[in-house]
């Protein structure tokens, strides 16, 4: 069996899937398999009624009715045993580790470096109480400092925030920091579609010019994904002030999840200051 590429046609079917199956993890939403695709490299076949992912020689977690998943499971190893000598497994939650280390004697370990942070949509709005008090003197500072407007992001202003990243990306030290490339390339295919993924997102401007932008969408009911957040570092407190621009924009969720810190380290301080409700906790292994 030849396993299907993933293509910017596919986001129905993915789509469909995600919908009927709502997913905790962040990877889970079409926009984020397809914007990262070129690092992902994703095939993808339906199996007993799942869909089955696959990033690379590493399998994902399937997606479908309970009673298939490990079924399609098994059924999806054989396929990619014939593509690859070795088989990793990735991104899948405890419950589901758990029945696969059973079935399989696979050792499944904490994947820490990806484990989603998960946040209160209200506490990112409105930073109240002692542990927000610096978030809160940041926004305080910004709204005294600057004169902004906001917009929606959308079409019209999707091209101007591609060229703003453009000049962040100039600042960076790519040598030192080479994945931003990569997430250059991932922004890229989105603004350059914006419309078409269906996105929601915010753009702060000072002086007529961005200086920060946001966008995410739905994760499940509960839940809303900030997918990218940018903002001019010499502009301060902005990333604080369009983080909390776009948890109101997403105030129908009760959750917002702002994804993993790559075992970053000052990625990871910044996304536990803002006091996660929970994690998503992610589990990997080797077949």
């Amino acid at each position: 069996m030849t396993l299907k590429s993933l293509t910017i046609d596919d986001k129905s079917v993915f789509d469909e899937y995600f919908s009927n199956f709502p997913p905790e993890i962040s990877e889970y939403t079409f926009t984020n398999l397809f914007m990262w695709n070129h690092v992902y490299n994703i095939k993808y076949e339906i199996i007993d009624n799942c869909l089955c992912i696959s990033s690379g020689n590493k399998i994902l977690p399937p997606v479908g009715p309970k009673e298939n998943i490990l079924n399609a499971f098994d059924k999806f190893c054989k396929i990619m045993q014939t593509y690859h000598s070795e088989i990793y497994l990735d991104r899948f939650d405890k419950d589901s580790a758990c029945k696969i280390s059973e079935m399989y004697k696979v050792e499944m370990t904490p994947d820490e470096d990806n484990f989603d942070y998960v946040y209160n949509t209200d506490d990112l709005i409105n930073l109240s109480g002692r542990k927000y008090h610096n978030k809160k003197n940041h926004i305080n500072k910004f709204l005294k400092t600057y004169n902004y407007t906001l917009e929606e992001l959308s079409s019209d202003n999707a091209l101007e925030c591609l060229k703003f990243t453009e000049e962040w990306l100039s600042s960076k030290d790519i040598n030192e920091n080479p994945g931003i490339l990569k997430e250059f390339d991932a922004i890229k295919k989105v603004l350059n579609n914006y419309e078409f993924f269906k996105l929601k997102g915010i753009v702060l401007k000072i002086s007529g010019k961005i200086e920060a932008y946001s966008f995410g969408e739905k994760l499940n009911p509960e839940t809303a994904v900030t997918h990218i957040e940018k903002a001019n570092p010499e502009i301060k407190d902005a990333y604080a002030f369009i983080n909390m621009c776009f948890a109101k924009m997403m105030s129908e969720f009760k959750y917002i999840n702002r994804e993993q810190d790559l075992g970053i380290p000052g990625l990871r301080y910044a996304k536990q200051s803002y006091h996660p409700v929970k994690m998503i906790f992610k589990f990997k292994g080797k077949l």
